[in-house]
């Protein structure tokens, strides 16, 4: 297989990167790089560079493309950039590094109509900005791009980039998924053998029961001092344990709050029982001195949720580690959900052809392996899966498929789900009081359910039309 794609690769002159990674300034999912270094190839911009492409220069038609990223992945994304210049040498690419505030940025760029040729979004932001009418209808291009078979592609990444001028997930293609970004249990092996503990399964995820049994026994108190020394688990990532029960958020149609129906006020009063009664998960004033990531790498963590682009800063780790699936109380692997940043073309361009051959470049095979190559992600294409670009023999995480199958399943986060995020606002304001207060679960979100519907309909009145 590896040998398959990389004479793809030699054929093509592609060696090629996208820019993934941990969240960043551009909202949920993954981040981006920068531009190319080196005669010929892609400019790097600045912050607050003009963002439309200039137009022909010496021949060349020149466009612009924005991201966010650190260092190494502005690293990755100059590589990109050259390899695409190489492949196409009538276009050049003017890189805008935003490094900071991206969204914040990205706002004013856009409606001061200096937005770049393509747009880097993360998935949260892409529902307020094709609303706004941002990003071209890229249908056309998708659907006759001989470089993107959609069938092999995850269909949760592709739908979270559609709209069909009321909600995200269907309708029309505004944007393509550079990548896509389950989340898994991270789970530190050194204490689990320490403590006796079997290392969970990475072919099915446990139960909630199943689950809680193994995060008392991972949480001790070692020096007897009546303070909590590891915890079974971090924070837990509410989203998925409310699917992984049958239970949802809004109504299939998006008008009705959901989150005080039984399956999913069960998931919640779960959750916060694990702090509060079964003391498996640190509360507030724990995490004060330390965030979750932090005491998992000093060893105070069993057990974290993450995802994919957690996995080259964790191979720096000195302690042996692995992931298996998060916990389900259906056998589903719906426990969580998965994070991604897209790219898009900017309604405004002068340059749509070019532009979209960018997209196309990064979101295609070329730029999806050298990315996975570097770790930061599950390629797109699912055939890829299985290949050495992929599974990197030898290196952690030992069971990488797990990745795999949980983008299989998972779906986007409740942030994708409308233009207008008031709703989730108030929400987010609401869950700090559930989280340290007296309320069951089904007492709380009922009481609450009439505010956030308020700011549903307010924030999105087309759905009530």
């Amino acid at each position: 297989m590896r040998s398959k794609w990389l004479f793809v690769l030699m054929l093509a002159v592609c060696l090629v990167v996208t820019a993934c990674g941990g969240s960043s300034g551009g909202g949920n999912g993954s981040s981006g790089g920068s531009g190319a270094n080196g005669g010929g190839s892609a400019n790097a911009g600045t912050d607050g560079s003009d963002g439309g492409g200039s137009g022909a220069s010496g021949g060349k038609v020149e466009i612009s493309i924005s991201s966010w990223g650190a260092p190494d992945e502005r690293a990755v994304f100059e590589a990109v950039l050259k390899e695409f210049e190489k492949a196409y040498p009538d276009i050049k690419v003017k890189f805008i590094h935003i490094p900071n505030d991206y969204t914040t940025k990205m706002n004013t760029m856009i409606a001061g109509n200096s937005a770049p040729d393509v747009i880097f979004t993360s998935d949260g932001d892409f529902p307020r900005w094709v609303k706004q009418g941002a990003f071209l209808d890229i249908t056309d291009y998708v659907m006759a791009s001989t470089k993107l078979d959609l069938n092999d592609m995850w269909e949760q990444g592709l739908n979270r980039y559609r709209y069909d001028g009321k909600k995200t997930g269907t309708g029309a293609y505004y944007a393509l998924p550079k990548d896509i970004g389950p989340t898994v249990m991270y789970y530190n092996k050194e204490i689990f053998d320490k403590l006796g503990v079997p290392h969970p399964s990475p072919d099915q995820p446990m139960t909630w029961d199943e689950a809680l049994e193994m995060w008392k026994m991972l949480t001790v108190d070692e020096n007897g001092d009546g303070k909590i020394d590891i915890y079974g688990a971090g924070p837990i990532w509410w989203e998925g344990f409310v699917w992984s029960n049958g239970g949802t958020i809004l109504s299939e149609d998006r008008k009705t709050f959901t989150l005080n129906e039984p399956a999913a006020a069960e998931a919640m009063q779960f959750i916060y029982d694990l702090t509060h009664v079964h003391k498996v998960v640190p509360d507030s004033r724990a995490l004060q001195s330390m965030n979750d990531g932090q005491m998992f790498e000093a060893g105070r963590l069993a057990t974290i949720t993450g995802g994919r682009w957690m996995v080259p800063t964790y191979r720096k780790l000195k302690f042996d580690w692995d992931v298996a699936p998060i916990p389900s109380n259906n056998g589903t692997w719906l426990s969580g959900w998965s994070g991604s940043v897209g790219l898009g073309v900017n309604a405004k361009t002068k340059y749509p052809d070019e532009a979209f051959k960018l997209v196309e470049f990064f979101t295609g095979i070329e730029g999806q392996t050298k990315m996975t190559e570097l770790g930061f992600q599950i390629p797109n294409f699912k055939s890829m899966a299985d290949d050495e670009v992929y599974t990197q023999p030898g290196q952690k995480p030992a069971h990488p498929e797990v990745f795999v199958k949980a983008g299989e399943a998972q779906q986007p986060g409740p942030w994708t789900y409308l233009p207008n995020g008031k709703w989730l606002d108030t929400l987010n304001q609401y869950l700090g009081e559930f989280w340290s207060g007296k309320e069951t679960a089904a007492e709380f979100f009922t009481r609450i359910k009439p505010e956030v519907e308020k700011a549903l309909k307010e924030g999105n009145p087309e759905l009530f039309e």
